[in-house]
């Protein structure tokens, strides 16, 4: 069996706009220090691409990688012959090189680390995982995009004053999946998501989930309702609540409409839209989601937010997503996935069953993240529009483990199947099969490309 070495480089961004990166790797550590490349002209033109990307309207390859560009030299100056070639450009460009004897063996993931600090939040808005390593003909893995290599993966940092939570919980899981779907608003797809969660649940070994739906369609269990039975309103704003009280979730995925408004004092804020007692949407500040899920107790580990498409609401809610984002990684939640922008929903839950399948296997969330990605990314390939959906998933996270405590040997069995070690940045490691993990990377999710849309029902009022 081949090891799987999750190597570390981290980019720490202060307020003063300087930049400190360091590479842990083979027990070792390097570290260099530089200065934020970036001027008025750039970050407008940066703040351009990224509204044409949450119109989904940066479509064309090159296109993207002119944008990923504008990133990369942003963060490590400018590709060829300028002076910051010795500061951490030339850092990462060794990063990703590797020493090659793990890359040979199949068995290497970088994991790089963005940490923006404060007075520098505006960074972590951008879309960094379509950061685009310039060609070299010095580096064979350059002329590539981070999100699209299979052996980056991006996460991002948000510095604390408190100390983090744990990550690892033992099984089972719990997870509250929860479909916001005002009457007001466009239906929302989420049954193929559900039904790998019902399937995992229903395993019935020791990694299973256990699982509550907080739906219109579905009772807690999952089972659908009759199409023509009346039901009171499920998913309101005070049921939410109660669920995440009662059933103290690990995990809670939900799947909303968004949109900004304005506060009392001008400013700028995003909404959450919740169905109300009529069915019609009720708008939940992002704020006020993030506090109450903050103080639901200490069992959250992840926060999933998934975003549906819609053409009723006319502000950009994956601008609203990827603010929420940034609100519950602050308030100290382990891990916090989001999709920034604009997705297809069939490519949307391709990525989110992938996720789901490797973190109850016991994988590290980056590594669930980063499977997870790579069939996004194959899943568009046919499609040049949404070949770009490789980058749309971001992941904040406090440090790397898996989500799941290793599981209790089995004092029956006599002997057991040697496995490939995982190893961690910071000496911790988990057991996975690295080469048949690496395998599943370029194997494309059919299941997903296949399912069919999900019939939306709502019970007339």
């Amino acid at each position: 069996m081949s090891e799987l070495a999750i190597e570390e480089f981290l980019v720490r961004v202060g307020p003063d706009r300087r930049i400190e990166a360091q590479w842990q790797h083979a027990g070792s550590s390097q570290s260099i220090t530089g200065l934020l490349e970036i001027d008025d002209l750039r970050q407008r033109t940066v703040n351009a691409f990224v509204d044409l990307l949450r119109s989904n309207r940066l479509r064309k390859v090159d296109e993207l990688k002119l944008l990923g560009e504008h990133l990369f030299v942003t963060l490590f100056g400018a590709p060829e012959d300028h002076p910051r070639q010795n500061g951490p450009g030339m850092l990462f460009r060794q990063a990703i090189q590797g020493d090659g004897e793990q890359d040979r063996a199949g068995g290497r993931l970088l994991r790089i680390v963005l940490e923006v600090g404060a007075g520098a939040e505006w960074l972590a808005s951008w879309p960094w995982e379509y950061l685009y390593v310039p060609q070299n003909r010095d580096y064979p893995d350059s002329g590539i995009f981070l999100g699209e290599s299979r052996k980056f993966m991006l996460t991002r940092k948000l510095p604390l004053a408190v100390a983090p939570r744990m990550i690892q919980v033992r099984p089972p899981l719990r997870v509250l999946f929860v479909v916001l779907g005002p009457s007001n608003l466009d239906p929302i797809e989420y049954e193929a998501v559900l039904e790998t969660l019902t399937r995992l649940r229903d395993a019935g070994d020791e990694e299973r989930i256990d699982l509550r739906v907080l739906s219109q369609e579905h009772g807690p269990d999952g089972t659908r309702f009759p199409p023509d039975e009346d039901l009171a309103v499920q998913a309101t704003w005070a049921s939410f609540l109660n669920s995440v009280e009662q059933f103290d979730p690990h995990i809670v995925h939900v799947i909303s409409h968004g949109r900004y408004s304005t506060d009392a004092d001008g400013g700028a804020r995003g909404e959450v839209a919740f169905p109300s007692d009529d069915t019609t949407a009720e708008w939940i500040a992002d704020r006020d989601l993030a506090n109450q899920l903050n103080e639901s107790g200490s069992s959250l580990r992840l926060v999933f937010l998934q975003s549906c498409e819609s053409a009723t609401t006319s502000s950009n809610q994956y601008h609203v997503i990827s603010g929420m984002a940034q609100s519950l990684a602050q308030k100290n939640i382990p891990a916090v996935v989001a999709m920034h922008f604009k997705i297809k929903s069939l490519l949307a839950n391709t990525f989110a069953r992938a996720f789901y399948e490797n973190l109850v296997a016991r994988h590290p969330i980056e590594v669930a993240m980063h499977v997870a990605r790579r069939q996004l990314y194959l899943g568009g390939m046919a499609d040049e529009a949404h070949r770009s959906g490789f980058g749309l998933p971001v992941l904040y996270l406090r440090e790397s483990s898996p989500l799941l405590t290793p599981p209790v040997p089995q004092k029956s069995t006599p002997t057991r199947r040697r496995s490939a070690r995982v190893a961690v940045p910071g000496g911790a490691d988990d057991r996975a099969d690295a080469a048949q993990l690496l395998a599943r990377l370029d194997q494309p999710d059919r299941a997903g490309a296949e399912a069919a849309k999900p019939t939306w029902r709502r019970a007339d009022r």
